[in-house]
């Protein structure tokens, strides 16, 4: 596991962390749905968590990203992301509702996926994934009408090389109930790829910035850059990364 931590400029006390694992390891898309149960692999998921502090008045909105490098020989796929709180927060009552909204309709597909998996023992993943993906919603902030926060999937080129990864965007109601300190997390699960065409990258770094404005004052960006998506010249928090197959030790 590591960490890594920045601000704005040595002197701001707003600051952008990201941790995970930086030593992760890969298997075969293929076994996972394999029908042989000796040769079927359990679900391996690991959880990108960022940290965004800031200070003085609510923004307006918040965004992050964390981005993955497009390499030859493995592959991410995002499978669940969160934004934590810590109950009970100002209007606790509403929060409440809306997860038991939530919860409620994720009730069937855990469901489902806990019959399938004891009835289909050639699949032990799937009920790992459906459980990792309970308890995450369970300790999700929810999303709550018109201020809702929300993912998408985006990708962006740095320094000429491809990433893809996620962007959370956190409305401004959403941070004042949870305060100056926002936690969010991605769960992911690596897979093994060969190249098509070969002569790619092998290796790479897991990407982050943040960014973040309140009224008609510039965007505070974490670390210092520009956000643009058609700009290159983003400063990134970088948290290396080492996947490994799985049986082959590097």
């Amino acid at each position: 596991m590591v960490s890594r931590w920045d601000r704005s400029r040595p002197d701001d006390v707003n600051w952008l962390e990201i941790y995970g694992e930086c030593d992760p390891v890969s298997v075969p898309l293929a076994s996972l749905f394999c029908t042989d149960p000796a040769a079927a692999q359990e679900f391996t998921a690991y959880l990108y968590v960022w940290t965004l502090g800031y200070t003085g008045d609510v923004p307006d909105k918040a965004e992050v990203r964390l981005l993955f490098p497009a390499v030859d020989h493995w592959r991410v796929k995002d499978v669940q992301a969160v934004v934590y709180h810590l109950p009970p927060v100002q209007e606790e009552r509403v929060w409440r509702t809306a997860l038991a909204e939530d919860l409620n309709a994720l009730a069937p597909t855990v469901g489902l996926a806990g019959e399938l998996a004891a009835n289909l023992v050639p699949l032990p993943g799937l009920s790992a994934a459906s459980t990792a993906i309970a308890h995450l919603k369970l300790r999700s902030a929810p999303q709550v009408g018109k201020d809702a926060w929300y993912v998408r999937r985006v990708h962006r080129t740095v320094e000429g090389e491809p990433y893809y990864g996620v962007e959370w965007t956190l409305p401004r109601e959403l941070l004042k109930q949870v305060g100056t300190r926002v936690t969010g997390a991605l769960l992911v699960q690596y897979f093994t790829a060969e190249p098509v065409r070969g002569g790619g990258r092998t290796g790479g770094a897991l990407l982050s910035h943040a960014r973040f404005s309140v009224g008609d004052r510039a965007p505070v960006e974490l670390p210092a850059g520009s956000w643009p998506a058609d700009a290159e010249a983003d400063a990134f928090l970088a948290l290396p990364l080492t996947v490994s197959a799985q049986g082959t030790g590097g």
